[in-house]
């Protein structure tokens, strides 16, 4: 019996966000395709091991330099993130498949104001060392994969020996999204109790890409004051930057929102997170057009939509091209309040429309079940192999780009010394 190593970025914990919660998945369904699983975890290995569904799960903690005796039992790997540069670095010799589901390079260029470079620099060589190294690599959406593979080209990856086996490059890079289980936990309560006519729509993360600003306008083209929107505050703050976050805070508290129709909700453990699309009436994520949105598939979308709770997105990207053609959902104009706010009133109050909606997401979804979507990766984990043309054909070209200005580096000194 083949047996994989997983190593993902995130810690697996209760408090997970979406890599980690990818992990647990893939860890718990991996065994059912007949694989034995090891799952490297940077957190505590004991808090790992009370989560419910790894009963077959070999646990193990994440430390870099002992990786090779780590995973001396293992035939293949799926890595991700900055955690599979070391996998590449220490076991060369080990079959591994990248995973790419996260365009962290993309996201993290919305954060230069605050970090300065560093973070570019350091995602850019990442992606350098894992396209060139990695054997099989993992993605989202036909968008992302046609992103990569433009990456994949330019480190020497898509190579006259490559396409002669393998036109279609399918055993290169493959569509291995987030999926949806076949039944949901049983219910149980989360939230207070509604007061009144109460109405919940549910926003999630303010990452600096998002754009929740239409959100809040519709909210004032609207003026009803039972509807109230959620945000989640990050369970993370130190590393991710929060300026989008103090932003949305200090508007809602000049408007007297912030706490009354405006709340903040702390981050929900990952088995619960059901239970909070169940308990309220919508979702909705706004973002403004950037490479970000379009590249990524965003998993609470697909949770929702399992959890019968009604999905409002911008245009722009996997996830509303999804909606659209499915009809599953309701997309609007990025930055388009009053499209916005029409949207809202029809979730809320046309429930005919609604139920159409909801079935017309079943169809979607079974797109996204996990036997589904595994199926690639579960061939490489079958049959892990390095790839035989990277040896000839691919390099590593040096990551570029210029100093951090003086007067970006005068603030980070003065935030250090200010605490």
């Amino acid at each position: 019996m083949t047996r994989i190593a997983l190593c993902p970025s995130e810690p697996i914990r209760r408090r997970m966000a979406g890599i980690g919660i990818r992990y647990f998945e893939l860890a718990r369904r991996l065994p059912q395709h007949g694989l034995e699983v090891v799952l490297l975890t940077a957190g505590d290995v004991a808090e790992a091991a009370e989560l419910e569904g790894l009963v077959d799960v070999d646990i193990r903690g994440f430390e870099r330099g002992r990786l090779r005796e780590l995973v001396a039992d293992c035939q293949g790997a799926v890595a991700q993130g900055h955690l599979a540069n070391d996998l590449l670095v220490e076991v060369p010799e080990l079959p591994t498949a990248i995973d790419l589901y996260d365009p962290f390079l993309v996201e993290n260029l919305h954060y230069v104001d605050t970090l300065g470079l560093d973070p570019y620099r350091n995602d850019h060589a990442t992606w350098v060392l894992q396209m060139a190294e990695g054997d099989f690599f993992l993605c989202s959406s036909d968008e992302q994969r046609q992103f990569y593979l433009g990456f994949l080209s330019a480190v020497g990856r898509l190579n006259p020996i490559r396409l002669k086996e393998d036109p279609d490059l399918a055993e290169l890079i493959a569509l291995v999204p987030f999926g949806v289980p076949k039944q949901l936990p049983a219910p149980r309560r989360l939230l207070p109790e509604r007061s009144g006519a109460e109405k919940r729509l549910l926003f999630g993360g303010l990452y600096d890409w998002y754009d929740p600003w239409p959100v809040l306008q519709a909210l004032e083209i609207l003026d009803e004051p039972d509807w109230i929107v959620y945000f989640i505050r990050n369970p993370n703050p130190d590393s991710t930057p929060q300026t989008l976050a103090r932003e949305v805070e200090d508007w809602c508290t000049r408007r007297g929102w912030w706490g009354e129709r405006v709340q903040m909700l702390d981050w929900v453990n990952a088995e619960r997170r059901y239970d909070l699309l169940r308990e309220v009436d919508l979702l909705v994520s706004t973002h403004r057009i950037n490479l970000e949105t379009r590249l990524s598939l965003r998993t609470r979308f697909l949770d929702a939509l399992a959890a019968g709770c009604p999905v409002v997105t911008s245009d722009g990207g996997a996830m509303s091209r999804l909606l659209r053609q499915h009809g599953a959902g309701w997309v609007v104009p990025p930055a388009d309040a009053a499209a916005l706010a029409s949207a809202f009133r029809e979730v809320l109050t046309d429930s005919e429309e609604t139920a159409v909606r909801r079935r017309a997401a079943e169809g979607l979804l079974r797109q996204f079940s996990w036997d589904r979507v595994l199926e690639p990766l579960v061939r490489f984990c079958n049959a892990p192999r390095l790839d035989p043309t990277k040896a000839e054909f691919a390099f590593r070209p040096a990551t570029q780009a210029p100093a951090d200005t003086f007067t970006f580096r005068l603030r980070r000194r003065l935030r250090r010394w200010l605490g």
